[in-house]
């Protein structure tokens, strides 16, 4: 009997008995199904006062699951007992993993569902030369070097599940399939059904090769790999999105062998199953997870972000709209992310530790009438040294890394209700607020208003706490409008994933201050980034050249300024830009101290194409304290639109009027006003709305006396008293 897989209702009872549930020693038992309760030889329980097989569980009690897809990602084990030359663990990592788990077992959950890459998967290599799984060099060795790998590396992965009482339900990734692309009739194409057979052999077969789960599509490819499990009122549902009708058979063009999807007969299955928990009254709800995502565009962090072709539209997305599933659980790209067509809702989560800069998990607690929903996110902190963990591949983690000192905080909320008879998804916050609406109006403000010794800085903007930021190194000081951070080397925040993707309209706007330097010949240094180091157009840097000038880095084309003024001159400057949709470097509009701001480029017509991937202030995109910032940063806001002139200006008078000293939020709400016609009050101060006659430099704030104006829009703006 397999340790550490729960068989519980299977296919469809109502009951939760003692010998489903697994364990590592009598306490659980007893904990679970009180005195009497025994932990058996083959890892679940049995017997207890609390053991009533006829109740039925779908009671008015609530119940908790979590989710974390792709952990750990890595191969970590001790690989001791095979070689004295290498190993893949480390007291580093266990004590990561184990506060990770800690938190975990600390939301009392019944079980754990991970979508896949629960390993790095690289077997069939050997980067190093140490055979520590046997040699490689024939398929049929490389085969067996896949066997000894996934028993060493699942067996140990369960075990950590195992000692905190924590059941688990996997699905196969891309990773436990060896890692994309598969090129037909190459040996990679070829072991895919090895490392189905070994995944398999550890999370739905036991020892005599019998199907752990009933409900499964027999006699398919996918019967060992996909599978279906009533929990109480709810049914999970375990796809294998990797579909290979032959390893001599191109049928993806990036993937080659495998595409990523679920087809045919395993579709039909899911179909089936879907139908049926529609029509069992004793089925509240209804999940389903595999390992990529469907909808589009999704956030992501140190992932090659694998998708299911077609979105919405595909044949699998149209099964769980039509059968009316309620979630999807995805992983693969080790950030979050939130969307929802046709009442299902994709959330994309989890998280690779020992790469990314953050990790995550979703926490769930069930009711008959709905299922409330929580996202919590981690920081990775990482030393200056960049010493790698050995991996059969050249794919290695990072040896040192740690939990951030603040560890597992909420980073979204959603209500799946049905209390009303139709589902609603309600009072959603942080990350469940849907990627493609995050960026209207003031996504992020980041004021730096925290005191002295603050670990985290809040974002009052309208992404909320999807784009706090979590401080490494920077402190709090003085700055142009209350405090500042001071940034200096190897000091960074990291704030979330990008509030911005895609070729979208957009304006940022940031306080600097970089003392004297950074001077000649110390390189470009980057103040704030978000997106990703990709190709062409996909990240939005914002600098400080060595000649101390203002520019704008896209990944694979600069600004120049044609202004030979350095800003290093240890002043305040205020710096802007603003894009409209579907930009170019050579369209964008830079802004200094609220005037146009000149540049050339030799690169004008690349396109502004974001990808999802991390907000950072203190470094570039491209990698951790690349192109590292020195010095002060305050008021940082990234609007989803394109400001005026006359707003930008605003900005900058308004924070330069001391008297005043608005930031941007203040600001925001003053341009809201503008958009409405209606007056706003701001601070204690009235500002009446003037749909006319307003003269005075647009955006520049008019002081006479007591009395304040300002002309935003051809005359129209704003008078105070």
């Amino acid at each position: 009997m397999l340790v550490g897989v729960v068989l519980a209702c299977i296919p469809a009872c109502s009951f939760r008995t003692a010998d489903k549930v697994s364990c590592v020693d009598d306490t659980q038992c007893v904990t679970a199904f009180g005195a009497g309760a025994v932990c058996r030889a083959d890892g679940f329980c049995e017997g207890g006062t609390a053991v009533n097989p006829d109740a039925n569980t779908s009671s008015n009690e609530p119940w908790t699951f979590v989710s974390f897809p792709d952990f750990l990602n890595a191969d970590i084990g001790d690989v001791s007992a095979l070689t004295s030359a290498v190993n893949s663990t480390n007291a580093a990592h266990e004590a990561a993993i184990a506060k990770v788990l800690d938190a975990l077992a600390a939301e009392h959950p019944d079980f754990v569902m991970v979508a896949g890459d629960l390993v790095n998967g690289h077997w069939y290599l050997d980067a190093s030369g140490v055979q520590v799984f046997g040699p490689v060099s024939t398929r049929a060795q490389k085969a067996a070097a896949i066997d000894k790998a996934a028993d060493l590396y699942y067996t140990q992965w369960k075990k950590r599940f195992e000692d905190r009482g924590l059941p688990v339900y996997a699905a196969v990734g891309d990773h436990d399939v060896g890692d994309n692309n598969w090129e037909a009739n190459t040996d990679k194409a070829y072991l895919v059904a090895d490392y189905k057979e070994a995944w398999a052999r550890h999370f739905t077969v036991d020892d005599n090769g019998n199907a752990l789960f009933e409900n499964r599509p027999e006699g398919t490819p996918y019967e060992h790999t996909a599978y279906a499990v009533r929990h109480k009122n709810v049914l999970i549902v375990t796809v294998d999105v990797f579909r290979q009708d032959s390893p001599t058979q191109t049928i993806d063009s990036k993937t080659g062998s495998v595409r990523t999807e679920v087809a045919g007969e395993q579709l039909a299955w899911l179909d089936s199953v879907l139908a049926g928990a529609a029509s069992d009254p004793e089925i509240d709800h209804v999940i389903v997870q595999g390992h990529v995502p469907v909808l589009v565009p999704v956030r992501q962090q140190n992932s090659s972000g694998m998708t299911m072709p077609g979105a919405e539209t595909s044949a699998f997305w149209q099964t769980l709209q039509r059968n009316h599933a309620d979630l999807y659980f995805a992983g693969e790209v080790h950030d979050m992310s939130t969307n929802n067509v046709g009442g299902v809702e994709q959330v994309v989560h989890g998280g690779i530790m020992g790469y990314a800069p953050s990790v995550n998990y979703l926490v769930g607690h069930v009711y008959p009438d709905r299922v409330e929903l929580e996202l919590k996110r981690a920081e990775l902190v990482y030393p200056a040294d960049t010493t790698r963990l050995w991996q059969a591949g050249s794919n290695r983690p990072r040896a040192d890394y740690a939990i951030g000192p603040g560890g597992f905080t909420s980073a979204g909320t959603l209500v799946l209700d049905k209390s009303s008879g139709s589902t609603q998804y309600l009072n959603r916050t942080g990350y469940f607020i849907p990627l493609a609406t995050s960026s209207e109006g003031l996504a992020v403000h980041l004021p730096f208003d925290e005191a002295a010794g603050s670990s985290v800085v809040v974002n009052h903007g309208t992404t909320g706490p999807a784009n706090n930021g979590t401080v490494t190194g920077a402190t709090f000081v003085a700055g142009k409008l209350g405090n500042a951070v001071s940034i200096d080397n190897l000091d960074r925040i990291a704030a979330g994933a990008a509030p911005l993707v895609g070729p979208v309209q957009r304006t940022t706007s940031v306080w600097i201050n970089t003392g004297p330097g950074p001077g000649t010949g110390n390189g470009i240094r980057t103040i704030f980034t978000f997106g990703a180091n990709m190709q062409n157009g996909t990240k939005w840097d914002v600098d400080i050249d060595e000649l101390g000038k203002f520019e704008l880095g896209i990944s694979g084309a600069r600004t120049d300024a044609t202004s030979t003024v350095s800003l290093a001159n240890s002043q305040w400057h205020h710096l802007a830009i603003v894009a409209n949709a579907n930009a170019t470097i050579g369209t964008v509009t830079m802004y200094l101290d609220g005037e146009p701001y000149a540049f050339t480029t030799t690169m004008a017509t690349t396109p502004i194409n974001t990808k999802a991937g991390n907000l950072i202030i203190g470094h570039s995109a491209n990698s951790l304290n690349f192109q590292q910032y020195n010095g002060l940063v305050d008021d940082l806001a990234i609007w989803g639109e394109p400001l005026t002139a006359a707003q930008i200006r605003a900005l900058a008078s308004f924070a330069n009027e001391s008297t005043l000293n608005y930031d941007a939020g203040e600001l925001e709400v003053m341009f809201e006003g503008l958009r409405d016609k209606q007056d706003v009050q701001i601070s204690g101060r009235l500002w009446r709305y003037q749909a006319s006659g307003l003269t005075g430099t647009p955006g520049r704030v008019v002081v006479s006396g007591s009395d304040y104006s300002v002309n935003l829009d051809n005359g129209a703006g704003f008078v105070s008293p």
